[in-house]
């Protein structure tokens, strides 16, 4: 019996050092460093990464496209900058028979702006503008007519919201054709600007009464704030996660005269005509636009 307990004991012992030497396989557990990152914060960036390592396997990069193709932009911040052209369509209410004239103005013009868009369908931006409202007057004169150029402050305040259209809605940033409408705030604020007076002979044949006729004119910039509306269309491209270029061509109305001008036509002091002409900003423009994006937020397209 001595004997059969001695060797139940040792055959215990030796069962229990087989189990403790059994060898744990921890080729399941991966260091945290090792881990591959499911969720990203920036899709774009992620995938110029793996096209950077063209060398992964063909399966590993299929999988990882399908991985950013789960996401979708869903807000933007962004600051620009634009630059272009912009014409003023003035009025002018009698000519004296071609004696005077309003050409239109094209001038350069830029804009410093903030914006944001959501779901790369809507947007909204404003800034600030250097975009003066100009008043031609052009006085004929033979073979040299004189011009006379006035502006107002030369400053505005647009608010724009955006549209995203066509095919591009579908695109998966903010690439496409947008619809644009908004509303500027205009301070004039110069007042009385610069006059003039010309006077002039004119006889109808030789020997025949000489005629002396006088032209004044009295410009001024109501000091109140007048304002813009405007539509126009956009098309944009996105060159990189955080830059985007635009072309854009507007048409503007003007909410209030901005600048006016009081004409006064004599004749021998004794005929007198009188004429007004007003510009308010109305007119066309076109340019580009370049964009910081320094702000995006995304959302996974399909909730586990």
């Amino acid at each position: 019996m001595k004997h059969v307990s001695i060797f139940l004991f040792f055959l215990a012992l030796s069962l229990s050092t087989r189990a403790q030497e059994i060898v744990s396989d921890t080729n399941y557990y991966t260091l945290p460093s090792q881990r591959r990152p499911v969720l990203t914060a920036d899709p774009d960036q992620r995938s110029g990464y793996y096209q950077l390592n063209a060398d992964q396997p063909v399966g590993r990069r299929r999988a990882d496209h399908q991985l950013i193709d789960e996401f979708k932009e869903m807000q933007t911040w962004y600051a620009g900058a634009e630059g272009g052209f912009r014409s003023d369509i003035s009025t002018l209410s009698n000519t004296f028979n071609s004696l005077v004239s309003n050409p239109t103005q094209t001038k350069a013009v830029w804009s410093i702006l903030l914006g944001y868009t959501y779901r790369n369908c809507w947007g909204i931006e404003t800034g600030y503008s250097r975009s003066p409202i100009h008043l031609s007057i052009k006085i004929a004169n033979g073979q040299n007519p004189l011009d006379f150029n006035y502006q107002n402050s030369g400053y505005g305040i647009p608010l724009r919201l955006k549209r995203r259209i066509g095919l591009g809605s579908r695109s998966a940033n903010g690439t496409g054709f947008w619809l644009t409408a908004g509303a500027w705030f205009i301070p004039n604020g110069n007042g009385q600007m610069d006059n003039f007076r010309l006077i002039g002979y004119s006889s109808r044949s030789r020997g025949s009464r000489t005629d002396t006729l006088r032209l004044t004119n009295s410009a001024t910039a109501p000091n109140r704030l007048t304002g813009l509306a405007e539509v126009g269309v956009e098309y944009a491209v996105r060159l990189s996660s955080f830059l985007e270029l635009g072309a854009y061509a507007r048409t503007y109305w003007g909410l209030g005269t901005a600048l006016r001008s009081e004409l006064t036509y004599t004749i021998n002091s004794t005929s007198e005509t009188k004429a007004t002409m007003t510009a308010d900003g109305t007119g066309w423009g076109f340019g580009i636009a370049l964009r910081y994006i320094y702000g995006r937020q995304h959302e996974a397209k399909h909730l586990l």
